[in-house]
């Protein structure tokens, strides 16, 4: 199967050109009913193959959304609930759960209310369990590991997958606070001023036993991470050697006397006016109505949006939380728009999702009715 993405006005679409077509009363389903989680598709034909017309307007594709953002329990709940609720749905219009698309690209959330929708494609893909269980497996290393909740949710999800016979809805219902526990963070301020208890013999034995378990647990989850995390190991390995370092550093040095050198003063260099207009300096200079700063491009990948948490912030209603990425390669600059909803114009060119177009110097950005010069 081809993938390609083509935007047309306002409207964005996956086209996705397979060998084979929906079955008639798939496509009489598909069509006529807005089935919820399913993103809308139209069916077309050139070169004696199927195309499907996936409207993914508003949305972008797990694994670009996963570029800009970690998983956190709030985003793995959600993908989760939508999972299980979309195949309920196949199930009451009696279309095969086994043609949905597992793959990271072509499963998309929703930028608006964060719900996720799945592709129904002619083709079989692969059963369910095998297309989850390779799917939880990425999204293993894409976990945010500050949220606790997170990824002792995901390491449960993965423990169920790789068994025999698992139900997607049974882990659904066993996600729950009693069965994947997590301790509160304590308040150290309270903890200093309490006075304990006087334990009781029971309860010293009941608390070595505890502390002996979450030791085990605690074991387990970092041998689970080092398996799925290679780079963990050279991690620990590259942080040993840096604390000799720092040893090494703080060790006293001899105090050695050096004639200081005598101050050489250079006149001011000369420097060609031309050249340094052919610079790139990485900024986009603003150039609308509207009064916005300019946007400095210090780190990658730079991504514009009116989301506070980009980069390249730009408060503007018609500019999607996240519209458009930067990314630099030896010293070339490429654009990429991030399936915003208004677009993004490289010199005048309307930018396909998922196309990177290298920049040149003084080129008129645009993102929705905003317009910037790169230089």
């Amino acid at each position: 199967m081809e993938i390609e993405y083509k935007r047309e006005l306002t409207k964005s679409y996956m086209c996705v050109k397979t060998d084979q077509d929906f079955l008639p009363f798939e496509k009489e389903i598909l069509t006529r009913n807005s089935i919820s989680g399913i993103l809308p598709v139209n069916t077309t034909f050139a070169d004696a193959a199927t195309v499907c017309w996936y409207d993914i307007t508003g949305m972008q594709a797990f694994d670009h959304a996963l570029e800009t953002e970690m998983m956190d329990s709030q985003m793995l709940t959600q993908f989760l609930v939508s999972l299980c609720g979309t195949l309920e749905r196949l199930e009451s219009f009696l279309l095969d759960p086994g043609h949905l698309w597992f793959s990271r690209e072509s499963i998309f959330k929703n930028n608006r209310d964060g719900s996720f929708w799945f592709c129904y494609c002619p083709e079989g893909k692969e059963n369910i369990t095998e297309g989850f269980q390779k799917l939880m497996e990425y999204l293993l290393t894409k976990i945010d590991h500050k949220d606790q909740w997170a990824v002792k949710m995901a390491y449960h999800i993965y423990d169920q997958v790789i068994k025999e016979g698992y139900s997607l809805i049974a882990i659904r219902e066993s996600l729950t606070y009693d069965n994947v526990a997590v301790e509160p963070v304590p308040d150290r301020a309270a903890e200093n001023n309490r006075v304990e208890p006087e334990q009781t013999p029971h309860q010293v034995e009941k608390e070595k036993a505890m502390y002996k378990a979450e030791g085990k647990t605690r074991g387990i989850f970092q041998k689970v991470i080092e398996h799925f995390f290679l780079d963990v190991a050279k991690f620990k390995e590259y942080r040993k050697q840096l604390a000799k370092k720092k040893e090494k550093k703080n060790e006293i040095q001899p105090i050695v006397f050096e004639p200081e050198e005598e101050e050489v003063k250079m006149g001011r260099p000369t420097v060609l006016l031309a050249d340094q207009r052919k610079t790139i300096r990485g900024v986009l200079r603003y150039e609308g109505n509207n009064q916005l700063p300019d946007l400095k491009i210090d780190t990658f990948p730079y991504v514009i949006g009116s989301a506070a948490d980009c980069p390249g912030h730009v408060d503007c209603a018609t500019i999607s939380r996240h519209h458009a990425k930067i990314t630099k390669v030896e010293n070339v600059y490429f654009i990429e728009d991030m399936n915003s909803a208004n677009g993004t114009k490289a010199g005048g060119t309307l930018l396909d999702y998922k196309v990177k177009v290298s920049l040149q110097a003084n080129e008129i950005l645009e993102f929705a009715d905003e317009k910037f010069r790169f230089i």
